[in-house]
């Protein structure tokens, strides 16, 4: 036999249970003499605590002009194809 009981809950067991709830005052709590537990921070990113990243005076890097690029790699190219026939021949 099961000892749960499947009835519906007592109603004045449910009062009395809410009726012994309640808040005290860490005051309240010092002067009964219960020691105050210290809350440590936890471990872990607080996002509420970070401060916003300081942004540098200094400019970022120059944007590359790839039309200058593509200039020197083509030059590079004629370079090293003139130095293969020169040493070809």
């Amino acid at each position: 036999m099961s000892t749960h009981n499947s009835g519906p809950p007592d109603s004045t067991s449910a009062e009395s249970n809410a009726l012994d709830l309640s808040l005290e005052d860490t005051l309240a709590q010092k002067m009964r003499g219960v020691p105050v537990k210290a809350r440590l921070p936890a471990g872990g990113y607080n996002p509420y605590d970070a401060t916003a990243p300081v942004k540098s005076k200094e400019p970022g890097p120059k944007p590359t002009d790839l039309r200058k690029l593509s200039e020197w790699i083509r030059l590079h190219r004629q370079v090293a194809e003139a130095k293969k026939r020169d040493s070809g021949s």
